[in-house]
């Protein structure tokens, strides 16, 4: 999905139908100034408005996350295409979850098992890699939550 393709479509569509900015912001219940960002490719349409926009821009909505208008043959194509894009980026985050989800318990486990060791040396190693394991975890969540609020306000 290119967001600024689609913002180019959606402002050819909204001249189209002669509609201006502020027009089309009221029939959808935003102001001008959010349908200036989604036709600069700033931000996408929130889901919940998306289906308003195609229905008042006459287009479905893989025609909308596609930026273009589709015949037949590219409908199906392009539906196949968006499909595989939305289980790709799912299941990349899933991944990088998982891995936060593992550096943080495994260096939280650890950590807490060697406190109640005996001093040592290797029982110091083992409290240094958990640490460190856990502010990787710490760091790769904090960015995973950044890539989320990313992927939403484009979404907006």
């Amino acid at each position: 999905m290119d967001q600024v393709q689609t913002g180019k479509f959606i402002a050819e569509l909204r001249k189209e139908k002669s509609l201006t900015q502020a027009q089309l912001g009221d029939l959808l219940g935003v102001t001008n100034k959010t349908i200036s960002r989604w036709e600069n490719g700033n931000y996408m349409p929130d889901l919940a408005v998306l289906q308003s926009l195609c229905a008042v821009l006459d287009v479905n909505i893989n025609e909308m996350i596609s930026g273009r208008r589709l015949d037949e043959a590219d409908f199906r194509q392009q539906a196949d295409n968006n499909l595989l894009l939305s289980l790709d980026q799912a299941r990349r985050m899933r991944r990088e979850y998982k891995l936060i989800d593992f550096l943080t318990g495994a260096g939280t486990g650890s950590l807490i098992g060697m406190l109640t060791a005996p001093d040592s040396v290797r029982r110091n190693v083992v409290i240094l890699i958990s640490l460190i394991m856990i502010v990787i975890g710490q760091v790769k969540q904090w960015h995973f939550g950044k890539q989320l609020m990313e992927l939403l306000d484009k979404v907006r």
